[in-house]
């Protein structure tokens, strides 16, 4: 808790009311502790409401707290088709190009490199969850931890990888990927 409230104060994010500051280091332990035990979260809210700063928050306490360094990829899944997301296979030529998705996925999911086994990878889904694009996500987001993409390939997501949902409500999420979160 103690470097959760050493970055709040730093970046000027300590609230004058010791009650709702006490709640903002709270999200942040319900955070990690919710990572702990799931590799994909979901963080609900409105807009405005705090929800990236307790991510950011997270993430800068984690390197403090246990030199875990943490790298984000931020993708709003709704801002392209499930084409542009997840790839697509030319029906001629059979060449499969990969999405915006695929390509993060797939550079995400490498080996962490020497001296960088404690680096954490984020993939946060700023956005709707809706059942168009997170359908090919729930084998991910469930224990067997895959993505299959359009052309068959699989890639698995690794245990220094996580996602996390950022959204305003789950009014379009099916209770299926709900309850994979």
């Amino acid at each position: 808790n103690r470097e959760i409230a050493q970055v709040l104060e730093s970046g000027g994010f300590k609230c004058s009311d010791a009650k709702v500051h006490s709640e903002q280091i709270d999200k942040c332990v319900q955070m990690f502790e919710t990572q702990i035990v799931r590799h994909t979260t979901m963080i609900v809210g409105p807009t405005g409401g705090g929800k990236s700063l307790v991510l950011k928050t997270l993430a800068a306490a984690r390197l403090k707290a246990d030199g875990t360094s943490v790298k984000s990829w931020i993708i709003n899944p709704k801002a392209q088709t499930i084409n542009e997301l997840y790839g697509v296979m030319d029906p001629v030529t059979r060449d499969w190009t990969d999405g915006v998705l695929s390509r993060i996925f797939r550079e995400l999911n490498q080996p962490l490199p020497p001296g960088k086994e404690n680096e954490m990878r984020w993939i946060i889904y700023d956005g709707d969850v809706d059942a168009v694009w997170v359908e090919n996500m729930n084998s991910v987001m469930d224990d067997n931890r895959l993505l299959t993409l359009p052309n068959g390939e699989r890639i698995r997501l690794q245990p220094h990888c996580a996602m996390i949902c950022e959204v305003f409500d789950l009014q379009y999420a099916s209770p299926a990927t709900i309850s994979r979160c």
